[in-house]
């Protein structure tokens, strides 16, 4: 493992791995958000980190630079992490992996990625993954979720969260991950998180609470999440008075309010993946909003 650097010897009974990339599959920034929050609260220590050079393009993701606190200038690379947690009643632990989508060596990095969960007795993974999606920030985001392991499965069904997948197209790094994990027999669960698609680059806390509330549920963990309703709520308030600002907008996210809540009093349907398609609903926003403009024009 020539790209891997160890800080301390690595446990072997974690038999469980979450996982979260930054970039395409973060909407939001809800994914690495929310394993930000598990790694601080769960007091996880640092186990070891893949080095960047050979797998980014730093004119993509570029360093940034600190200072410190006598004034030196620190430079901070993208980072992609391994931690360990372990209960007090010393059963099963967590590993937690977070980093940047690699521009490049994807089957290298997967491989390395996967070499240290196995060393670390991984037989299960849990991805966390958030799209753009045509849904209002005035509604609890939803969470879907699919997985390769009968048991998860079943309670993914009955939180009536489950999604089969049917998604075909450009992928990112987490499918490629859990493509090579299904290789190694390793089974795996995805939850998807949802982020309204008119607020791109915004940070959506909302969004990493649902993630962080069905992630605790699934594995038993007793987090408290109430520190995000202070942020969420400022999210919405800032949402709120940047949409009260533009008239087409507010029609917009109420014509979404209607949609959401029709869909809660029906019966639901598999949520398909043009849902989710980013370009089709930027489009249909930049559509909405030129017939609302040009009709008031008239």
């Amino acid at each position: 493992m020539d790209y891997i650097e160890f800080h301390r010897e690595s446990p072997s009974n974690l038999p469980t791995m979450v996982v979260a990339f930054g970039g395409w599959i973060d909407a939001g920034e809800a994914v690495t958000g929310a394993m930000r929050y598990l790694v601080r609260h769960l007091s996880a220590s640092h186990l070891a980190s893949i080095d960047p050079e050979e797998f980014f393009d730093f004119t993509k993701v570029r360093p940034v630079v600190r200072l410190t606190a006598d004034g030196q200038r620190d430079i901070r690379w993208p980072r992609s992490a391994f931690w360990t947690w372990q209960p007090p009643d010393s059963s099963a632990g967590l590993l937690l992996f977070r980093g940047m989508e690699p521009h490049r060596m994807w089957r290298t990095y997967a491989k390395l990625l996967l070499d240290v969960a196995e060393q670390c007795g991984v037989q299960r993974i849990v991805s966390l993954g958030a799209l753009l999606a045509a849904l209002p920030h005035t509604r609890p985001p939803r969470v879907t979720g699919s997985s390769t392991d009968p048991t998860w499965q079943a309670l993914l069904e009955a939180w009536g969260i489950y999604r089969r997948p049917s998604y075909e197209g450009p992928t990112g790094i987490a499918t490629a991950v859990l493509d090579a994990a299904a290789r190694r027999g390793m089974r795996y669960l995805s939850f998807m998180g949802q982020s309204p698609h008119y607020l791109q680059g915004a940070a959506n806390p909302a969004v990493s609470r649902a993630l962080l509330t069905y992630v605790t549920r699934l594995l038993g963990l007793e987090l408290d999440l109430s520190q995000f309703d202070t942020a969420v709520q400022a999210f919405c308030t800032r949402c709120d008075q940047a949409v009260a600002n533009d008239a087409s907008i507010q029609a917009y996210v109420q014509q979404l309010e209607q949609d959401y809540d029709a869909a809660v009093d029906e019966t639901p349907r598999p949520l398909r993946d043009e849902d989710l398609n980013s370009e089709r609903l930027i489009q249909e926003l930049e559509d909405f909003l030129r017939g609302e403009r040009g009709g008031g024009a008239e």
